[in-house]
Order: C-alpha cells, then sequence, then structure tokens
C-alpha cells in the first residue's frame, strides 16, 4: 500500500500547529497561575489589615471609635470581594491547566500519527 507524501507533510504541519497551541497554553495557564497567586496575596494582605483594625482599642472618642469600626467594616467588605477575586482566579487557573493537559495530549498525538505516517513510508520504500 502506497502512502501519500502529502500525508506526511500534513501531519509534520499539524504536528507544529499543535506544539505552538500546547506553548500559547502553557503562557496561559503560567499568566492564570501568577494572577492566583498575587490574588491570594493581597486577600491574605487585606485579611491581615481587618485583624489589625479589630484589635485596635485605642479610641478616644465616640468618633475615633466610628471612624475605626467604619475602617474596620471596609476592610471586611474588601477582603471578602478580594478572596472572592482569588477563588475566581484559581477557577480560571485549573481550567487553563485542563487546557494545557489537553493541548499536551493532542501534541503527542499529533507526533504519534507523524512518526506513525514516516514509519509507514519508510517500510513502502524498503520494499
Amino acid at each position: 500500500m502506497k502512502i501519500d507524501p502529502r500525508k506526511l507533510k500534513r501531519a509534520q504541519l499539524l504536528e507544529r500547529i499543535r506544539t505552538v497551541e500546547r506553548s500559547r497554553s502553557a503562557l496561559a495557564a503560567s499568566e492564570a497561575e501568577a494572577t492566583r497567586r498575587r490574588l491570594f496575596g493581597v486577600a491574605e494582605r487585606t485579611r491581615s489589615l481587618a485583624r489589625h483594625y479589630a484589635r485596635q482599642d485605642d479610641a478616644m472618642t465616640g468618633t475615633d471609635l466610628r471612624g475605626a469600626k467604619a475602617m474596620q467594616d471596609q476592610l471586611q467588605q474588601l477582603c471578602a470581594l478580594s478572596e472572592q477575586h482569588a477563588e475566581e482566579a484559581e477557577q480560571r487557573s485549573d481550567a487553563t491547566m485542563d487546557e494545557l493537559a489537553s493541548a499536551e495530549r493532542r501534541m503527542r498525538r499529533a507526533e504519534e500519527d507523524r512518526r506513525s505516517l514516516a514509519r509507514a513510508i519508510v517500510a513502502d520504500l524498503e520494499r
């Protein structure tokens, strides 16, 4: 059975495309993971600030107490928001990691297909 050399060229092209796809997926996964780490850091710093303001008991007047309470409330809202953003970033990071794994599987399949076609062509030439 004669194997068309154009199939090998197509398989090589597909392999290159899959390699680029995997590289792009790896970049996206890296960026998503960096964003996730950054947002979890922001959430932790915000929680730390909220704890700091919650412990302050040096209010001299009612105005000081109201101001401290308002600051604490705002920091708690920011804390909740930053935790939400961090969780969303983690979900995006997980999704991009899944996409990367899928791209790597497609790239390996393309490599295997190209190798298989190359072996078949060599076997045909040896006959």
